[in-house]
């Protein structure tokens, strides 16, 4: 018999008044899985680890934790300081009082000198920060004890709540690393909410989308699949840059004011396309029907923005040479096919 699932949500309703947050929510996390959670505003995201967390009753469902039924009908069976869950709260929520030996020794049942020094030196706080306050902490400092105050009880279950929204962008790719490789060494499952796709995408197993109020998850796929093939205009804007224009697809190919554009799927007829920066190439033209409105450089390449018939599409320009200024006329050609989002 197979090992439970660290968290199953069947048919979880909730409301706060007239506002309907979810009518019929269901996901899962599997175990060692880490699952990055998007959507947009009012999705109801953070509010579903509260609820997962049992910080809140949803109107109706059913929510198991590591097999045990913590949820059922409107009523919290389990209370939350016995589900067995860890959550870092976006505001790392550590107890200023106390300092950070005692803040991850917080919530052990039987505090273990060995087990919080080691979690300490996991995730990269030294003997010399054991005995100071959050106060005197950086906010990548604060992350990283707050990360290893959820870790302390060796949770199945690690519930995110934005945790890069306080640290600056520098650090972000190495916390987001190490946050990774933590996890992983501690055989947590993590459910992680954030706005940050590059995160989402980087350090995820699966990727839930979340749609506008009400509407519950619209995609559950991994990062590449979501990126690629994302069900609807909103995934593909929460996963990325990307112009969306509207096309006639026929013979794997898109009739579009702007020309014809290859496309990605055994599909016909009227679509939304997808056109990531990455898709696209500028070639300059000085009768060319496109004119550059922007240049942003972004490292390895320069990110333009076209003004063009079927209004602003951004193109990367990989070239060595010098990016073409605002004014330069030309055109823009695929790199790689458009992915077409059938319009009802």
């Amino acid at each position: 018999m197979s090992d439970p699932q660290p968290l199953v949500l069947a048919g979880i309703r909730h409301a706060y008044g007239d506002h309907l947050v979810w009518s019929d929510l269901s996901l899962s996390v599997d175990a060692g899985e880490f699952v990055a959670l998007i959507g947009e505003s009012g999705s109801g995201k953070t509010t579903l680890l509260r609820a997962i967390a049992g910080l809140i009753c949803p109107d109706s469902g059913h929510i198991s934790i590591d097999g045990v039924s913590v949820f059922k009908d409107g009523e919290n069976v389990i209370p939350c300081e016995s589900r067995g869950v860890g959550l870092v709260f976006q505001e790392y929520a550590l107890f200023p009082h106390m300092t950070v030996r005692e803040n991850v020794t917080y919530g052990l049942q039987q505090p273990s000198e060995g087990r919080v020094d080691g979690l300490l030196t996991l995730v990269g706080i030294g003997p010399e920060l054991a005995d100071r306050r959050p106060a005197q902490l950086s906010g990548g400092q604060q992350q990283r004890v707050a990360l290893a105050r959820a870790l302390a009880p060796r949770p199945a279950l690690l519930l995110l709540d934005e945790p890069f929204s306080n640290v600056d962008a520098g650090r972000r790719h190495a916390l987001g690393r190490l946050l990774r490789r933590i996890t992983t060494e501690e055989g947590a499952s993590v459910l992680m909410v954030t706005h940050d796709h590059e995160a989402a995408m980087a350090l995820s197993d699966r990727m839930v989308v979340l749609g506008p109020q009400g509407h519950g998850v619209v995609q559950d796929a991994p990062p590449v699949e979501v990126y690629r093939r994302p069900v609807n205009a909103s995934a593909a804007e929460m996963t990325g840059r990307c112009s969306l224009i509207p096309g006639e697809v026929a013979s794997g190919s898109a009739d579009t004011v702007v020309g014809p554009i290859p496309v990605c799927a055994d599909f016909e007829g009227t679509a939304t396309l997808v056109l990531r920066p990455e898709g696209l190439t500028f070639v300059c033209s000085a009768d060319g029907p496109v004119s550059v409105t922007g240049v942003q450089f972004a490292g390895a390449h320069h990110v333009l923005s076209c003004d063009t018939a079927a209004g602003p599409i951004e193109a990367i320009w990989s070239s060595q040479d010098p990016p073409p200024t605002v004014g330069t006329r030309g055109q823009l050609q695929t790199t790689s096919a458009a992915w077409p989002i059938p319009r009802g």
